[in-house]
């Protein structure tokens, strides 16, 4: 059974792991994606004896998130990323989510995992296999129901808009390989598809629909 992180108000961390050999000084970095789609209640409007009432469909992309935390926090996140590092060769390290943008040639990552959250609500079904000599476990795949928070933080003013959807998810674990085939450790690849859950814009709320994933294995030697 996998482990995940408690939900928590202000701080809580995303689905990826990972290990290395001792006083290796590695990052692993993923990208953060958001698809979704809010549902909301449109107008109604009456032609003659015909009532008609219609809803509203909005596209939510990593693009409007990373829009959202710039408000938030007070950055413009504009041509930036979302991702998730987690700090290989460090034990019980947790993963932290950033914005991740150039500015002058310089990379800059600010910190935005306190907004949001995941939980899982059951154990997950897992298909893997480890050696009993070693007690090493070898890449699987893990399928489970899971919860995506996307929160407030008491520390900067409040998000134009929050949201959350629970769904059923995969968490396909793979080996990190260096260029010299030496496995480094493991990188969880995770993706929820036709998640489901409610938000709210300026008080007024929502039903959302889609997908959140959690890709990528680009190794970043550490600061």
């Amino acid at each position: 059974m996998k482990t995940y992180l408690k939900l928590s108000s202000i701080a809580l961390l995303i689905i990826t792991g990972g290990f290395c050999s001792e006083g290796s000084q590695t990052n692993l970095v993923q990208n953060l994606a958001f698809k979704l789609t809010a549902w909301s209640q449109g107008a109604t409007t009456t032609n003659g004896s015909l009532v008609t009432v219609m809803a509203n469909g909005q596209s939510i992309v990593t693009k409007d998130v990373l829009g959202w935390l710039g408000v938030a926090t007070t950055n413009n996140f504009t041509n930036a990323q979302l991702v998730v590092i987690n700090r290989l060769g460090t034990p019980d390290t947790k993963a932290h989510v950033f914005v991740r943008m150039k500015v002058n040639g310089t990379t800059n990552n600010v910190d935005v995992s306190e907004f949001f959250g995941t939980v899982t609500y059951v154990a997950t079904v897992n298909s893997y296999s480890y050696n009993n000599t070693n007690n090493i476990v070898n890449p699987g795949n893990y399928y489970g129901y899971w919860g995506f928070y996307l929160l407030e933080n008491q520390s900067y003013p409040s998000l134009p808009v929050t949201f959350y959807v629970n769904g059923f998810g995969v968490d396909s674990v793979i080996n990190i390989m260096t260029k010299k085939k030496v496995v480094l450790g493991m990188a969880d690849q995770f993706s929820t598809t036709n998640a489901v859950g409610l938000g709210q814009v300026n008080g007024h709320q929502f039903i959302i629909t889609g997908n959140i994933s959690i890709t990528g294995t680009t190794l970043e030697p550490q600061p």
